[in-house]
C-alpha cells in the first residue's frame, strides 16, 4: 500500500512511540517499505541571544558552529539508539534538518516522494514547575498550519503502544 515512509522523531517519549509503530508493527509487515527517519532542528535556536553574543560576530558565530555540532551529535546518538533498539532500522535513511518544523517535513515528504508521515503524539508540556530535563527536543507542531500543507497521509501513533 505504502511505498515511502517519513518518520519524524526527536527522541521524546512521544516520538518513541511512533518509533515504535514503524519499526517494530508497520515495517516488519511491509519490508519493501522505504523509510525515512527525519530529526528537525527548529531554526529558532538560531535566534537565542543575551548579553554574551555583543562580544564580537566571530564569538556569535563560533557559538552557533558549536551548538549545531553538539545537535547533529545529539541526533547522531539518538539515530544510533534506534538502530540498536530496531534492528530493521539499519535499512532506513537517516536525516537531519535545521528549519521550521511543518514546512521542513512536508517538503521533505515530498522530496522523497512520500505516501504517509508518522509522527508521534501529542505531548503535555511537562516544564511548567519541572526542573526535570525531558530527553528530545522541545519543538512543537502547529497542527493547523500542517494540516493544510500535508503532501500526503498523516498518521499519529497512539499515546500509549506497547514500546519495547
Amino acid at each position: 500500500m505504502f511505498r515511502s515512509l517519513l518518520l519524524c522523531t526527536h527522541g521524546t517519549d512521544g516520538a518513541k512511540q511512533a518509533e515504535h509503530l514503524v519499526f517494530a508493527g508497520l515495517y516488519p509487515k511491509n519490508p519493501e517499505i522505504s523509510v525515512t527517519v527525519l530529526t528537525i532542528i527548529d531554526q529558532d535556536w538560531q535566534e537565542m541571544t543575551g548579553d554574551d553574543w555583543l562580544n564580537s560576530s566571530h564569538t556569535h558565530t563560533t557559538f552557533l558552529d558549536h551548538v549545531q555540532q553538539q545537535m547533529q551529535e545529539e541526533n547522531e546518538e539518538d539515530w544510533q539508539r534506534i538502530r540498536e533498539q530496531y534492528p530493521l532500522a539499519r535499512e532506513a535513511s537517516f536525516i537531519g534538518a535545521v528549519g521550521p518544523i511543518e514546512e521542513t517535513i512536508a517538503a521533505r515528504a515530498r522530496q522523497r516522494k512520500c505516501d504517509l508521515i508518522v509522527i508521534g503524539p501529542h505531548r503535555e508540556s511537562k516544564r511548567l514547575f519541572n526542573l526535570q530535563m525531558e530527553k528530545g527536543l522541545r519543538s512543537r507542531i502547529n497542527t493547523i498550519t500542517f494540516h493544510k500543507i500535508l503532501p500526503c497521509p498523516l498518521l499519529v501513533a497512539p499515546l500509549n503502544i506497547d514500546a519495547e
